[in-house]
């Protein structure tokens, strides 16, 4: 990923490292990494937005190459600002948004870097836990997350298309499991309780599905979309 080395500020060094473990390679195997990156390339950043590197993203690079503890500034979801020291694990980049995972007072937490103020390495190194693993521990606090959000249910009644379509509207583990849990009746339409971050939302998500999703309840969001495709109705008549 060169866009995102570069803007961690280690493109210098995983150069190096590409150059050491070349030169350690067999003859036959020397060309892999350079073949390697011509084949294949991950691009991480989402579509439609530009990309901001965070002031503190570098500094963070650093502490988690050299395994350096960290004073922080943050800044809370509420506004308020709270100074704390983290011992730096390592770097995701999501969707073209850098997070930091950390150990701070015992356990292990996420942050989003742009919400980092200052960052001041301490001396000394700490020791990282042989066995942690970052892929791992993002998966899973990824799925937990994911969950925590969905705060509103809706009931809606779809066809076979629709139940393909819920897949890429809402939120796709969710959508497994209200399709997994559906009732499918002898019109060969399934019945589903849907998780949703929130109403509105929820609104946009089965409004793309069109006459392959009926809203059930909540009363409110049927009336909605009734109204919505009583407009788009007109507009086509």
């Amino acid at each position: 990923m060169p866009s995102a080395l570069r803007e961690m500020g280690l493109a210098d060094a995983a150069s190096a490292a590409r150059l050491k473990v070349a030169a350690a390679l067999t003859p036959e195997l020397a060309d892999a990494p350079r073949s390697a990156a011509q084949r294949f390339h991950l691009d991480a950043p989402g579509w439609w937005r530009p990309t901001e590197t965070p002031e503190a993203l570098r500094a963070l690079a650093r502490a988690v190459w050299n395994d350096r503890p960290v004073a922080a500034r943050y800044r809370r979801r509420d506004g308020s600002d709270a100074g704390r020291t983290l011992e730096p694990y390592g770097l995701v980049l999501k969707a073209g948004v850098w997070y930091l995972v950390a150990r701070a007072d015992g356990d292990s937490r996420v942050y989003r870097v742009d919400r980092f103020g200052s960052v001041t390495p301490l001396d000394g190194r700490f020791e990282r836990e042989a066995d942690f693993d970052l892929p791992g521990f993002w998966e899973e606090r990824a799925a937990a997350f994911a969950r925590s959000i969905l705060h509103e249910t809706v009931v809606v009644r779809l066809t076979e298309a629709g139940r393909h379509a819920l897949r890429h509207a809402a939120d796709r583990a969710a959508a497994e499991e209200a399709l997994a849990r559906g009732e499918t009746d002898e019109e060969g339409l399934t019945t589903v309780r849907l998780p949703v971050e929130s109403l509105d939302i929820a609104y946009d998500q089965l409004l793309a599905l069109g006459p392959e999703c009926e809203v059930i309840g909540p009363p409110g969001l049927r009336e909605r979309v009734a109204r919505a495709a009583e407009r788009m109705a007109a507009l086509y008549r």
